[in-house]
């Protein structure tokens, strides 16, 4: 008879090779329905801290409302050990607009409490053991401000807060403060998604509202220039006082790198203006920033874009010039963009006894020609003022004349030079001409002599 012992060796192996082969699935599979029975377990008890705290608020809201919404507006983080295992619950209470003002924010300016805004409150609660990409458990809820907390003896501040183009700016804060109060008070609350940002409750006087930037290290500014933009704003019993800003992630203009040879003279200042601004507003730059790429930066986003000239004394006036002639630099929240600069490229040469004279001095008046029938081009010059009379523009060279981009506007021409020891000085226009000024427009070119006597 054989020996059949090593072959029930061999089939014990076998069999537990099967069998650690089928174990091992299951084993992963139980370990998986472990941890998703203690995710659903931490879900859940996530869920009950979130409604735990709303009624924490609920009985805040109920009691003490008023306090409530004084003290703990805002984002708040607290941590809640259950089993071991720490939850981080983290509260958001803003205000939000009413049932009766969608999109906008909370006003009385009607008369009607209806548009008064309501209480959100947010719980959401995380753990540590969460997956990647798992959501937290949120709970929200809204209150009503309960009948009388909007009293005879209390008013409210309502500020919405838009971009450039019209769009709400969220998480801007805003800083209302009192001024000349013998009770301080100060407060910040971020803008929701609306732009909007409510102060109830506030002792009826003047206080200063103010915004900072949305984002650390990046400059916001209102249409005058403003980073910090305020207004004084007067609150009265029973009543809302509302106010609109706009404040936008600042744009820089960088100027055109001027053509070989040519030259821009810092001296003689830069002028922006915008359409959307009232008067066809504008904004002197005198001098024009050094720097290579020269660049104006902090500049608010007009959709409209900017209209940019060299020269501080030329000004755009209704029924006196119009915008036609230039072509506006769009410009866009946060980004740089190259200025369609409006300037006249000149040539000047100075002469003696009809010979060019190198080393002279040339310098530009920017002329008021009010006083002619011509178009006042200089308005913002009015009477020769001496802050934008006489400019340094360049000094010709050995090797021809001196190459300029002019201002634009009014102007005339004074050169000087030394020969033989002898000071000389030539103008241009000549003395007796009609007009007695240059009329410079953009791109459009021209060549200037000044003979010296």
């Amino acid at each position: 008879m054989s020996d059949d012992s090593g072959f029930s060796l061999v089939s014990v192996i076998i069999a537990f090779s099967m069998f650690v082969a089928v174990l091992a699935p299951a084993a992963a599979l139980m370990q998986r329905s472990s941890l998703v029975s203690g995710n659903v377990e931490n879900r859940v008890v996530a869920s009950n801290l979130a409604t735990q705290e709303l009624e924490v608020v609920r009985s805040q809201a109920t009691y003490a409302f008023s306090s409530l919404v004084t003290n703990y507006l805002g984002s708040s983080t607290t941590t809640i050990d259950v089993s071991n295992v720490p939850y981080k619950v983290t509260q958001e209470l803003e205000w939000t607009p009413g049932a009766y003002s969608p999109g906008g924010c909370g006003t009385s300016a009607n008369g009607s409490a209806d548009l008064q805004p309501v209480l959100l409150a947010t719980e959401s609660v995380t753990w540590p053991a969460m997956y990647a990409g798992e959501s937290p458990v949120t709970e929200s809820t809204t209150f009503t401000p309960p009948i009388g907390s909007y009293s005879a003896t209390s008013g409210n501040i309502s500020i919405q807060v838009l971009g450039a183009s019209g769009q709400p700016q969220p998480n801007v804060p805003v800083t209302v403060a009192s001024s000349g109060s013998s009770t301080p008070y100060s407060q910040s609350v971020n803008t929701d998604q609306s732009g909007c940002a409510f102060f109830p409750f506030l002792v009826p006087g003047n206080y200063q509202v103010s915004l900072a930037t949305p984002v650390a290290g990046e400059t916001y500014v209102s249409p005058s220039g403003q980073t910090n933009p305020s207004v004084t704003l007067g609150v009265t019993s029973s009543q809302t006082a509302d106010y609109q800003f706009y404040y936008d992630q600042a744009a820089t203009i960088q100027l055109p790198t001027p053509a070989p040879n040519y030259t821009i003279a810092p001296q003689l200042g830069l002028t922006l203006a915008n359409s959307q601004m009232s008067g066809l507003g504008t904004e002197i730059t005198d001098p024009i920033p050094s720097g290579t790429p020269t660049e104006i930066t902090d500049l608010f986003p007009f959709t409209s874009g900017d209209y940019i000239w060299l020269g501080t004394c030329y000004s755009y006036q209704s029924g006196v010039q119009s915008f036609t002639s230039l072509t506006p630099t769009q410009l866009y929240p946060g980004e740089t963009t190259t200025a369609n600069l409006g300037y006249a490229p000149y040539s000047l040469s100075v002469t003696y006894n009809g010979q060019p004279i190198s080393g002279a001095q040339i310098t530009i008046s920017m002329m008021d020609p009010s006083s002619t029938s011509s178009p006042s081009y200089n308005q913002n010059c009015t009477g020769n003022s001496p802050a934008y009379n006489v400019q340094v523009v360049s000094s010709t060279s050995s090797t021809g004349p001196s190459l300029v981009y002019l201002p634009l506007g009014a102007v005339s021409f004074t050169a000087t030079a030394t020969i033989g020891g002898t000071q000389l000085k030539g103008v241009y226009p000549p003395s007796g001409s009609s007009p007695p000024y240059v009329s410079t427009t953009s791109g459009a070119g021209g060549s200037v002599v000044i003979s010296l006597n």
